[in-house]
C-alpha cells in the first residue's frame, strides 16, 4: 500500500475507531456522545496514535502487527487520558474503552492494508 493510502486509511480509522469507543463511553457511563465524538483533542489524539499502524504493518505485518497494535492503540491513547488529560475513571474502564478504540482502528487498517511483498 502506498504511503499516501496508509496515511489516508489510518486517519479514517482512528476517526472511526474514535466514534465507536464515544459509543462505548456512552454505553458504560452515560455520557453524552456528540461532544466526544466531535471533540478535536480526542481525535487528534486518535488519528496520531492511528498513524502509528503504518510502520508496524509496512516493517512488520500479519499476526504481530496486528496485535501490537491492538496493544499500542489500547495502551498509548490510556497512559494519555490518565496523565494528561486526567481522567478521573478506573483504570480498567479506560483500558477497556480505548480497546474498542483499538480494536476498531486496527481491524479497520488491517482490513485496507495491502502488502507489496
Amino acid at each position: 500500500m502506498s504511503l499516501t493510502r496508509s496515511f489516508v486509511v489510518a486517519i479514517i480509522a482512528g476517526i472511526i475507531g474514535t466514534v465507536v469507543n464515544a459509543i462505548a463511553v456512552n454505553i458504560i457511563s452515560g455520557a453524552d456522545v456528540m461532544p466526544l465524538i466531535i471533540s478535536f483533542g480526542r481525535n487528534a489524539v486518535a488519528v496520531v496514535v492511528a498513524l502509528l499502524l503504518i510502520p508496524l504493518f509496512h516493517r512488520i505485518g500479519g499476526t504481530v502487527a496486528f496485535v501490537a497494535g491492538l496493544v499500542l492503540l489500547t495502551v498509548l491513547p490510556s497512559v494519555l487520558a490518565v496523565y494528561v488529560f486526567a481522567a478521573q475513571a478506573p483504570w480498567s474502564i479506560i483500558l477497556g474503552v480505548n480497546l474498542v478504540y483499538a480494536l476498531t482502528a486496527t481491524i479497520i487498517f488491517a482490513a485496507c492494508y495491502r502488502s507489496k511483498r
